[in-house]
């Protein structure tokens, strides 16, 4: 009734009458008048917004001062139909209230204060049959009497008329929402009811679950709704409970609280706060949890902040927030009083909502907070080197949102003393009176700025002005509050201006207002201003100085100090000095906030140097002390026997040169390029998968960690198509068992993190994938860990420290086969592009054989004098008739001239090759050397080779075989390449030990000192060796005509030519054999060595 425009113009027009009748009769400047005109604008405002008919909370309160027994008498005609009301009246009203507990917000309803009295009075029998003979002709009419029905169970804790009653009520509202609308006051008894009567049924959750949800659209969250979230919070059960943090907690709850929220009667928050977790179930209004002590400094804030569905949380760092809009493609920009706005961060992220966390990264460096979003940064907030000091967790009025696993890492300074003005922004202050939502500004009067002084230093300046048109008595309140709460005992000082009557500023703690005058100290209660409904006067105020002690040391039209001290529950004022005051701290369910106070109708504010000296714990605590950091830390413990070995490479050019990383798969003129500052793969696919992998030359045996960095990630591919960058093991057992991290740019264009386990069984790959995230950056690590018989699967984003755990499975114990560490990137064609730079690759493990660091001119200088110092010395000159026919044998086409010997090989469909071969037996240390001219070397077909190579094969039981290569791939570049083979069960194992992007070179090189062999290339004129790699080998002699010189033509309908020019062996050991009949068998070297990607492809298709 009361929404219907006629009564709100009358309405007004009442408030207008009264208030110009109580202005024209003030005529003198009296206490009383002041009284008047502060009743004229309470009035007015009242009148303006609020209905004066008798209301359920009028009734209440009129009850209150009654008798029990009349107090029953006195309800029950009011709830009941009868003559007063044609049906049940069932209200839902808000306030606050103060029984045995701090004050704090209830449901307020004569229907809940009639079946009390009821209960207590023995006369719920005859109230549920008085209500049963009510006639309910309508739906609305009968879930009213439902309504009272289930509230008279609740109080006779009759469990199975609870359920009976609700069930029937909830198959009225659930499919009609004007009905459900209508009975909404009903439900909030109910729910508020159950609450009370322990324990409270499925059924009363469900329904107030089903309301709510009906609801969660709505923006503005009245009070009704509010007060059934936090009652479907409080009915459901919670193992968090026991868990609660409670002796010397590090975070502490405040909320943006204004006249709006309070004068509502707005449900206070109810946080949950566990150890690794933080979860604000109900809100009260823009809520933040914050740390215990101020930081100043560089340092980052990580956590796993929950994402949408109206679970949305961020991190409010240097005094502003950054969060991710639902849309991915904005972010939202705020401070503590409303969001600043929207900005577009370029491509849209990962969609994130069917995954409902969110890696969020807020960094402090340089005088700016860089915040991240799954990898991405998506805002840089500048803040210079003053900036907001505390750091806490948001979560919007409407959202029940928290954060996992938040993490505080860095060095930050924790200063003794804040200033509470860092900015002309007044970051972290807010005006009470203001209304919620987002306006231009939020601070109203209220500014700030800085200055230099040159005898005072920087001087900060809060001031607010004195509002002309006000009529001087109506005492129109205006509150600053800073929003962190005086939660520690402590200091806040500051200055103020005082001209009498034209200007002060009054220090506030909580709802507290004390107000200095000459004559002393009073306390004011703060109101509502026009939401407030407590009957609260604007002028309320109650002296508490003595009347005759000394006059308080105001000094007047000059600056005077005030210092507002807590002292466990006690508030200490001092004036320039002099104590002035002592009490009790006000109780309340919300720790007190401070503020600055003054009646803008009466005076002007100016403050200046608000400071804060806390006794807040000055040392940044451990990672493992850190309240809502998780058990997990980003490091598994250490649970092997024996301990860890490490080691740790950089993966640059020096790397690469000295066999630390080999590049097994892809082609390296095209794929690698190896600088000072890491080793770049970029592959390219026109058509089908294309990949590069690159290996570290080590050993791993029993429990390790395995690490890689990565930055400068790009990738494009059409959609439907893939690309990645990855890591895997493979462990040395019969099924190849496969563990595998990779970032994958998938089909739908989402950029994931993904674990893959993969294991050969009865020659069927068996393949399960798990654990896919978000991940939208170009940098971090990647790493796999083993423990026992499990393998975890973890990664960072960016250059953050904090691995977070994607996911784990059972993994054999086996030692990992050799060179099977493996990393690179992969990209599905057409038209796909993958590139990053690999940086770091770190290894901790029970056992760890890393290869030595070779430096490169030394090893090529070394090799060069051992050479000269070998006994036996065999040189061929092809250029010049052979001294003897029977020492080299030749297959395929060739034919000699004075150049040298011409090998021709052409292509066929089929593996063929021309060449030479040696008829000697090589024993002990050997170098060997070929030199020649390219003169063509055919492009192969798709897929294919062309090569020239040294090849070199023991007759061990192996069959080892080591080959200097010059590779020519299908695209046409040419680079140099080391390779080994062995035989194992009959299959043909092949491993990469080096590539190079040498496309002229004249000579192959191969040498063996020992048990290691050294591939080696160059060119003469350059009398520039180039080291491609190393691998461990046999020391038996090496049989005839298993010294070769190999020419292939990859694919039919080609040709290539090579000119021999000349073979030079030294050796412990050289002895001609006897010449054996017959063409020998090149064995062929795989043109590339099999890898992860070919047992991976169909994982993706």
């Amino acid at each position: 009734m009361m929404n219907d425009p006629m009564n709100q113009r009358v309405l007004k027009s009442v408030s207008v009458l009264v208030a110009f009748w109580m202005l024209a009769n003030a005529n003198q400047p009296s206490q009383a008048d002041d009284a008047a005109r502060s009743d004229a604008g309470a009035f007015a405002w009242i009148f303006d917004d609020h209905h004066v008919s008798e209301s359920g909370a009028m009734v209440c309160e009129h009850a209150e001062g009654l008798e029990p027994t009349e107090r029953l008498q006195y309800l029950k005609p009011w709830v009941i139909p009868g003559p007063n009301s044609p049906r049940l009246r069932i209200t839902a009203d808000f306030g606050h209230v103060d029984d045995d507990q701090p004050e704090h917000p209830a449901v307020i309803s004569p229907a809940l204060q009639l079946i009390r009295l009821a209960g207590q009075s023995n006369q719920l029998v005859s109230l549920l049959k008085d209500i049963n003979q009510f006639a309910a002709t309508t739906p609305e009419d009968r879930c009213d009497q439902l309504v009272m029905s289930v509230l008279i169970a609740l109080e006779k804790n009759d469990v199975a008329a609870v359920e009976k009653g609700v069930d029937e009520l909830l198959n009225l509202v659930r499919p009609d929402s004007v009905l459900l609308d209508r009975s909404r006051d009903g439900i909030v008894l109910l729910a508020e009811k159950a609450v009370q009567s322990k324990p409270s049924t499925t059924a009363i959750r469900e329904l107030v679950l089903f309301t709510t949800l009906a609801y969660r659209k709505e923006y503005d969250r009245p009070a009704w709704i509010r007060h059934l979230v936090a009652a479907q919070v409080r009915l459901s059960e919670h193992e968090e409970a026991a868990r609660a943090i409670e002796e010397s907690p590090q975070w502490f709850m405040a909320s943006l609280e204004r006249a709006f929220d309070h004068g509502n009667a707005f449900p206070y928050p109810n946080p949950s706060v566990v150890q690794g977790q933080y979860r604000n179930q109900s809100n009260y209004g823009d809520d933040f949890l914050f740390f215990q002590s101020p930081l100043h400094g560089e340092y980052t804030v990580d956590a796993m902040a929950t994402g949408f569905g109206y679970r949305e949380a961020h991190l409010l760092v240097g005094g502003y927030y950054a969060g991710l809009v639902y849309n991915h493609t904005q972010n939202m920009v705020g401070n503590v009083r409303q969001e600043l706005g929207r900005t577009s961060i370029g491509e849209e992220l990962t969609d994130t909502h069917r995954y409902g966390i969110l890696r969020t990264r807020a960094q402090v460096q340089d005088g700016e907070v860089v915040t991240s979003i799954n990898g991405r940064e998506i805002h840089r907030q500048p803040i210079g080197d003053s900036a907001y000091p505390w750091i806490a967790v948001r979560t919007n009025y409407r959202v029940q949102g928290g954060v996992d696993n938040l993490r505080i890492t860095g060095e930050p300074i924790i200063p003794d003393r804040i200033e509470m003005v860092e900015s002309a922004e007044l970051l972290g202050w807010y005006d009470y009176y203001q209304d919620p939502g987002n306006r231009s500004n939020q601070l109203a009067n209220w500014s700030a700025y800085r200055v230099q002084d040159l005898s005072a230093g920087l001087i900060t300046e809060i001031t607010d002005p004195q509002i002309a048109y006000l009529p001087r008595g109506s005492h129109v309140e205006h509150l600053l509050r800073y929003i962190r709460p005086m939660v520690e005992d402590g200091v806040i000082e500051y200055e103020f201006w005082y001209d009498g009557d034209q200007s002060a500023a009054h220090p506030a703690l909580g709802r507290t207002c004390y107000l200095i005058r000459e004559n002393g100290v009073s306390e004011h209660q703060l109101t509502d201003g026009r939401y407030d409904k407590s009957g609260l006067r604007p002028d309320n105020e109650r002296r508490v100085s003595a009347e005759d002690s000394p006059p308080v040391p105001l000094q007047v039209k000059a600056w005077n100090q005030v210092q507002l001290q807590r002292r466990g529950d006690e508030v200490v004022l001092r004036l320039n000095g002099q104590t002035i005051h002592e009490s009790k701290i006000e109780r309340d369910s919300l720790s007190p906030c401070f503020g600055l106070f003054h009646f803008a109708d009466q005076s002007s504010l100016r403050v200046r140097n608000a400071r804060w000296s806390g006794d807040w714990p000055k040392e940044l605590p451990e990672i493992d002390e850190q309240q809502l950091a998780g058990d997990f830390e980003g490091e598994l413990d250490w649970t092997a026997s024996e301990p860890a070995q490490e080691l740790s490479y950089r993966i640059d050019r020096d790397a690469m040169v000295g066999g630390r990383f080999l590049q097994i798969e892809g082609d390296p003129a095209k794929t690698l390029m190896a600088t000072d500052e890491g080793v770049v793969l970029n592959q390219i696919s026109d058509a089908g998968y294309r990949g590069t992998l690159m290996a570290p030359d080590v050993q791993v045996g029993g429990d390790f960690d395995i690490t890689v960095t990565y930055d400068q990630l790009q990738c494009e591919s059409q959609n439907e198509k893939i690309g990645s960058i990855r890591m895997h093991v493979v462990a040395d057992t019969p099924a190849e068992d496969t563990a595998l991290i990779q970032w994958v740019n998938d089909r739908g264009n989402d950029q994931m993190m993904q674990c893959l386990r993969m294991a050969t069984v009865d020659g069927e790959q068996r393949r399960n994938y798990f654990g896919k995230i978000p991940c939208d950056g170009d940098a971090g690590r990647l790493r796999l860990s083993r423990r026992g018989d499990k393998v975890f699967y973890l990664a960072t984003d960016g250059d953050s420290d904090y691995f977070y755990l994607i996911g784990e499975e059972e993994f054999v114990k086996e030692d990992l086969k050799p060179m099977s560490i493996q990393f690179g990137v992969q990209i599905q064609g057409p038209d796909g592009r993958v590139n990053a730079r690999f940086t770091e690759f770190q290894v901790r493990a029970e056992r760890l054989e890393g290869v030595s660091e070779i430096d490169r001119e030394a090893s090529l200088a070394s090799l060069d004098q051992q050479r000269d110092r070998l006994p036996f010395t065999l040189e061929h000159d092809f250029t010049k008739p052979a001294e003897n026919p029977n020492a080299i044998y030749h297959w395929g086409a060739w034919h000699r001239s004075a150049s040298g010997v011409k090998v021709i090989a052409p292509g066929t469909d089929e593996w063929t090759s021309a060449g030479v071969s040696l008829q000697h037996l090589i024993e002990g240390d050997f170098d060997i050397a070929f030199y020649f001219d390219a003169v063509h070397l055919e492009t192969p077909v798709q897929g294919q080779q062309t090569q020239l190579y040294l090849q070199i094969e023991w007759s061990d039981d192996d069959s080892t075989q080591v080959n200097a290569m010059m590779n020519k791939s299908d695209s046409g570049t040419v680079a140099c390449r080391a390779m080994s083979r062995v035989l194992s069960d009959g299959k043909s194992i092949y491993r990469i030990i080096g590539n190079q992007p040498l496309d002229n070179p004249d000579y192959l090189r191969i040498v063996r000192r020992g048990d290691r062999c050294f591939c080696i290339t160059g060119r003469q004129e350059d009398q520039q060796s180039l080291l491609l790699g190393t691998v461990r080998v046999s020391e038996q002699p090496i049989d005839p005509r298993r010294v070769r010189v190999v020419l292939h033509t990859g694919g039919a309908g080609r040709s290539s030519e090579v000119l021999l020019k000349s073979i030079h062996v030294k050796a412990a050991g050289i002895t001609l054999a006897t010449p054996v009949m017959g063409q020998p068998i090149p064995v062929k070297p795989e043109s590339r060595a099999p890898s992860i990607f070919d047992s991976l492809r169909n994982f993706f298709r």
